[in-house]
């Protein structure tokens, strides 16, 4: 959705679908949908120009609303980084939105391919080498997907359920993040069940977005997130990336530490907002 003045682009919006919480989830979880709405720098203050947009936004939310299954009910989010202070202001300002959480933008940066102090492994080293490279605990081993069967969806979906109750990413979004460019998603099992796991997919040919980086419980402190991004780095860096991304919740704290030990850093912080529809 645009708007003009005269042939001029003067504000932009978009409404997706976030997350549709299966019949399974608890009564208390919500259905997301996101929206994003900016304006050019000097329109910014234009509360009626911004209005006018929303109100076009949430009229399409509440059609798409309509949609998802009845079985729980429906927040409009929004995210922006710190930076962004002034749209930030104008909806946090309405009365219907509340905070729902803060998170990090974090990259790690890979060294130069000429330097000899880097730690990653030599690029040279062949695929099948990747168990020797990065080595497991005992009684763990490695699957890797390309594209993922309606059975390992489902598997990954029941994962993905138990780490996060509150926002899984649900079966549509998952289909949407696997058709990205360079989509992939490595895991860790034991006894034949996944265990932990992230995927990974290629923005604009030179930044890796890293994403649902998770472990079962039982396995955590057993240095498998950490081998898990050492792989996805590596991978990453061979593909011809500069820089991978990731996100994380600002109070997770043990998950920052793992973050920070491979060689991610604080680049901006994101704040996200919700409303009843």
């Amino acid at each position: 959705y645009c708007a003009f003045e005269g042939d001029k682009m003067i504000a932009k919006g978009q409404v997706n679908v976030f997350s549709i919480m299966p019949s399974t989830a608890a009564p208390s979880n919500k259905h997301r949908i996101f929206f994003n709405l900016k304006t050019l720098p000097d329109r910014e203050t234009d509360t009626e120009l911004l209005g006018a947009m929303y109100e076009v936004l949430r009229a399409r939310a509440i059609e798409i609303q309509s949609t998802l299954p009845d079985t729980h009910g429906t927040l409009l989010c929004f995210g922006n980084y710190a930076e962004e202070e002034v749209n930030t202001e104008y909806f946090i300002a309405r009365p219907e939105f509340l905070p729902l959480k803060r998170q990090y933008r974090m990259c790690h940066t890979f060294a130069d391919r000429s330097s000899q102090d880097s730690a990653e492994p030599n690029e040279q080293s062949e695929p099948e080498a990747f168990t020797d490279i990065f080595v497991l605990p005992d009684g763990y081993a490695w699957r890797e997907f390309d594209t993922l069967s309606r059975e390992q969806a489902d598997e990954y979906l029941a994962l993905d359920m138990e780490i996060w109750p509150d926002t899984p990413i649900g079966a549509e979004r998952l289909a949407e993040i696997a058709s990205r460019d360079g989509w992939r998603m490595l895991q860790v099992h034991a006894d034949d069940e996944p265990v932990a796991s992230l995927m990974y997919w290629i923005s604009d040919g030179e930044t890796g977005e890293i994403e649902e980086v998770l472990t079962r419980a039982v396995h955590r402190r057993r240095g498998l997130a950490s081998a898990l991004l050492a792989r996805a780095l590596y991978e990453i860096r061979n593909l011809g990336c500069v820089d991978a991304e990731l996100d994380v919740e600002v109070r997770n704290e043990d998950a920052l530490k793992v973050y920070r030990s491979v060689g991610f850093k604080i680049v901006t912080e994101e704040h996200r907002y919700g409303a009843e529809l």
